[in-house]
């Protein structure tokens, strides 16, 4: 007889059941289906539509009189070649809403073995129909079967060899024992006998020939024996905690050489009293490869109902493979139960390779598989310390969950959720204890007395990191107080599992937390634990500029040649923050330089306001902002780490050629993912163009972020530079966001040459993660007079890309080409200040600050407020053939050319058209 049933998913019915199957299919609907046994091609299961059965789920009655009527218009297909009174009704249950009959198989009086029918129904429609019962069954009988006394010796002698001192108990009355082999099923009269052994354990039903005592077949009664497999591995390492015992989960094993797996708790079945069972370290879900020489195995005796244990207490290599094993299958265990929808990486199998002597003291992710280096005497096998793998299985999980352009994979943020996924799995803040061979943390989440804080303790990523996970830790420890241990955790790992696949950055954890805990899709009216989570992120410096708001203006410039600024303040977003702005600075410096000054804004009923000195024609300043507030912090305008100034021109200008990319722009070469059209506010890129409706950019219409392993180029026409000007300017507004520039590169070339490139940090792998993000429109000023040798200019956008982090790239608009022309000779007193002049005030007196001669005078005692200078920053310098130092942000409200039109502009022909029908046109850019 056979053990196991043979079964046909692929739906379509076998021939020799085809006729009756179309008959049912068409009562079931157009959607029925069928699971088909391939030995006895009868339908196993089958469903669809359902048919209808008033009353069946409340009466008894009722559901055995509409199951009368199935069975019999459909006994050909379900049992061939019985009749309906072979069966007898045996269940009738009713349960989770669902009525079951079970209907048992005989032939002639004597019961066939397996053979059954079944039926359910639900909301009083007969829902599933199955059937166990094997076709045509015919038997011969006999009229006088073997006694009970000799099925008992036939059964005791077949088994004697392998149990000697088993013992033989009741005989059944003859069945009709199936035997499904190779060939037509045949059909035995047959006793079954009921054998036990208790050395070795054991037990088997035995079927005998009815007639003549010949052993048919026997069913072991011990399918449910099991034992445990259990590896003894440290808890978080070998020099801090207790050694456990573990199961060893989905483990690959062999039981007397028949290849098996334990179930998630170690256990793995088999059907006799002791086993020998075969151990190693690989499995379903984790594969270890070991560096250090043979893969871990051995074969053990396994008594039914015991456990076997495997140490590598004494051999580091050993512990390395068995640890490693355990904690990998820890960390996708708990990951699965978090996960929304299943996860690839978590179902598939992970390989992990352990005690690599390439290295030491560390271990990595490739984003797929794991690896770990071996010991020395400063540091622990890192394979050895449970933490370390749930932590790079956190740097898996990371790549492997993230929402294809949605979410991005960035360094720091990576380390940090890790660190937390660590951290919640043991319930310790204090990560790798006993990496460096101690009971001290490698990182702690949770440090005494001060917290990690955005931007102070921002650097290299492990250790910038801990800024997001110290606030998941913290976010899990408010949660647990409020909500208590078993809702708190697993609502704050929801939060971490859900925001990691979304969010692109450290910043960016705050509103995809926001967005994980709300309830209604309407962020603005507060989430569940709203409040809770404003106060942990801003507790980390990851809120103070958004729940402040703010807007840098500058405005039209004044008689003596000063240019306001503002700061627009709006209201606090939260009210569950006590945030508000006390003051605020202008600093300024002239790009190129290090040294910068400072003056103090006044405060306003929108914010707050100061001025930009007056500066010599041909300057270019470079300004910022920066509030303080109310919690002792600061945030700062523009929030471009990478580029932390606006830019200002200071004088006029000669539009030569400009492009606002409204009209025809065929003279433009479009390379590869460059668009022109309307911004679509993707992967950090504009809403809305700066001007008009149309920009050019990279990738507008799809994700907004530009693709891995590329150049992307977009080249102007060649435009004709007239003479007569000192200078040739790039003036642009730009909106640019891409990756430190040690991997990708923005960069803007003037006739092949190099004019400007973004800030490279220069810190090598993982570390250089300056990356330059633009949240406003910036004003950008490049002077090109350099490579403009020839008598024209041709401009190139390019950003060339790697294989990782791809952000939002270019986008342009307000494109320009300016001159400059000669300035006048300076005349001291005209109160404008000309090249050689220090100031102007418009007079020739000494003693009032500004000398005859307009060099600046020292008081003796400066008054209060006045302008201080400090030295030594340069952040923002960026190398290129053009000395640009500078960013730009909204603060431009009277940038640009204003050289629109219908046509667009381009080449040649369009900067005559404004020559001979305009006349030059002078104009102040900033």
């Amino acid at each position: 007889m056979r053990q196991q049933r043979a079964v046909d998913l692929g739906g379509a019915p076998p021939r020799v059941a085809a006729a009756a199957w179309r008959r049912l299919a068409a009562e079931l609907g157009p959607n029925a289906q069928a699971i088909w046994d391939a030995d006895t091609h009868v339908p196993t299961r089958a469903w669809g539509l359902g048919l209808p059965a008033d009353g069946a789920l409340a009466s008894s009655l009722v559901a055995r009189r509409v199951a009368s009527d199935f069975l019999a218009a459909h006994l050909d297909l379900l049992a061939p070649g019985a009749r309906i009174d072979d069966f007898e009704l045996v269940g009738d249950d009713l349960s989770a809403g669902i009525r079951s009959l079970g209907y048992v198989q005989t032939y002639h009086g004597r019961r066939v073995v397996g053979g059954q029918l079944s039926l359910r129904f639900k909301h009083d429609r007969l829902a599933l129909i199955g059937s166990e019962a094997p076709p045509h069954v015919r038997a011969v009988l006999t009229d006088s079967p073997i006694a009970d006394d000799l099925a008992r010796t036939r059964a005791l002698e077949w088994l004697r060899a392998e149990s000697p001192r088993a013992a033989a108990g009741a005989v059944s009355a003859p069945v009709i024992l199936p035997l499904v082999g190779s060939g037509p099923i045949r059909y035995v009269e047959a006793r079954a006998v009921d054998v036990t052994s208790d050395q070795p354990l054991g037990g088997w039903t035995v079927y005998v020939d009815a007639a003549t005592g010949a052993p048919l077949a026997r069913v072991s009664k011990f399918v449910s024996a099991t034992g445990t497999v259990l590896y003894h591995v440290p808890e978080r390492s070998p020099s801090f905690g207790e050694r456990v015992l573990r199961p060893a989960p989905f483990l690959d094993v062999t039981i007397d050489d028949v290849p098996a797996t334990t179930d998630a708790a170690g256990l793995v079945g088999f059907d006799a009293a002791t086993v020998q069972i075969g151990l190693g370290v690989r499995g379903e879900f984790v594969r270890i490869i070991n560096k250090a020489g043979e893969l871990a195995s051995q074969v053990v005796a396994l008594d039914e109902g015991s456990e076997v244990q495997w140490s590598g207490a004494d051999d580091p290599h050993l512990d390395a493979q068995l640890t490693a094993y355990v904690a990998a299958n820890a960390a996708k265990e708990y990951v699965r139960a978090i996960a929304s929808e299943p996860l690839a990486w978590l179902d598939g199998q992970v390989n992990l390779t352990v005690s690599d002597n390439s290295g030491a003291c560390n271990a990595m992710s490739n984003g797929d598989d794991l690896f770990f280096y071996d010991g020395n005497e400063n540091c622990e096998n890192t394979a050895r310390i449970p933490d370390v793998v749930y932590h790079e299985a956190g740097h898996s999980v990371h790549n492997q969950s993230l929402i294809p352009g949605v979410g991005l994979f960035e360094g720091a943020l990576s380390e940090g959720i890790s660190d937390y996924l660590s951290a919640t799995i043991t319930g310790d803040p204090a990560m790798a204890r006993g990496f460096f061979l101690d009971s001290q943390p490698l990182r702690d989440l949770d440090p005494d007395g001060f917290e990690w804080h955005w931007p102070e303790d921002r650097g290299e990523a492990h250790d910038e990191g801990r800024i997001i996970g110290g606030t998941l830790w913290d976010l899990r420890t408010e949660l647990v107080a409020e909500m208590g241990q078993a809702e708190g955790v697993a609502h704050s790992d929801k939060i971490w599992y859900e925001s990691i696949r979304r969010a692109s950055d450290i910043p960016t954890m705050y509103p995809e937390a926001l967005l994980v805990d709300d309830d209604d899709g309407d962020l603005s009216n507060g989430t569940p634990h709203g409040c809770l989570i404003d106060q942990v992120f801003y507790k980390h410096g990851l809120v103070g500029a958004a729940i402040l708001g703010g807007k840098v203006r500058t405005l039209a410039a004044e008689g003596d040649g000063s240019v306001p600024v503002a700061l627009d303040i709006q209201a606090a977003q939260s009210s569950c923050i006590d945030l508000a702005p006390t003051g605020a600075t202008l600093e300024w410096r002239v790009r190129g330089t290090a040294d910068f000054q400072e003056a103090a804004m006044t405060a306003t009923p929108e914010g707050f306001a100061a001025s930009l000195p007056p500066q010599q024609d041909g300057t270019v300043l470079e300004y910022r902002v920066i509030a303080d507030l109310s919690d002792g912090t600061d945030t700062r305008f523009p929030a471009n780490q990478a580029y932390p100034w606006y830019q200002r021109y200071y004088g006029e200008v000669v539009p030569i050629w400009c492009e606002g990319f409204e009209g025809d722009v065929s003279a433009w070469t479009l390379g590869s993912e460059w668009e022109v059209g309307a911004p679509q506010g993707k992967s950090g890129d504009p809403g809305a163009a700066f001007a008009g409706s149309n920009v050019a950019g990279i990738d507008l219409a799809s994700d907004g972020r530009y693709s891995p392993q590329r150049v992307m180029n977009l080249t102007g026409p060649v435009v004709e530079l007239p003479p007569g000007f000192a200078v040739y300017r790039l003036q642009y507004q730009r909106w640019l966001n891409v990756e430190d520039a040690y991997f990708d590169r923005a960069e803007i070339l003037v006739n092949g040459e190099l004019g400007w490139r973004n800030f490279n940090s220069m810190m090598g792998d993982n570390n250089s993660d300056v990356h330059h993000r633009d949240s406003e429109w910036s004003f950008h000023d490049v002077d090109i007079t350099p490579v403009t040798f020839s008598g024209t200019a041709q401009l190139t956008f390019r950003l060339s890309s790697d294989g990782g982090l791809e952000l939002g790239g270019w986008t342009i608009d307000d494109v320009c080409i300016v001159g400059v022309e000669e300035a006048p000779p300076a005349v001291c007193g005209d109160g404008v200040i000309a090249a050689g002049e220090g100031c102007d005030d418009g007079n020739s007196e000494d003693g009032d600050g500004c000398s005859a001669t307009c060099s600046v005078e020292t008081p003796e005692d400066p008054t209060e407020g006045a302008p201080g200078t400090t030295g030594g920053e340069d952040t923002g310098s960026d190398t290129g053939a053009v000395d640009d130092t500078a960013t730009g942000g909204g603060a431009s409200e009277m940038g640009g050319c204003g050289c629109r039109s219908a046509g667009g502009a381009g080449g040649s022909s369009a900067w005559m058209l404004v020559l001979a029908g305009l006349g030059w046109r002078r104009r102040t850019r900033r």
